[in-house]
């Protein structure tokens, strides 16, 4: 997850109840397990566990409204 801190990316995760979810966040910190992020979903900095992670990608945008609309 290093490598991704200060880029936004979009998630493809599996919460702890088993719900999957495509997420647009921006990482700000990453550990051993989890990592947190600005989730442009839900408009505020979540935590996230890295085995919860299925895909994940770089989002190569012009603005920051792209990943907003992007997300409705």
């Amino acid at each position: 997850m290093q490598q991704y801190i200060g880029k936004i990316v979009q998630l493809i995760y599996v919460d702890s109840k088993k719900n999957v979810s495509i997420r647009n966040i921006k990482i700000l910190v990453a550990g051993e397990a989890r990592f947190m992020a600005y989730c442009y979903k839900a408009r505020e900095v979540r935590s996230f566990s890295k085995s919860g992670v299925v895909d994940i990608e770089v989002l190569h945008l012009k603005n920051a409204s792209e990943v907003i609309q992007s997300v409705r």
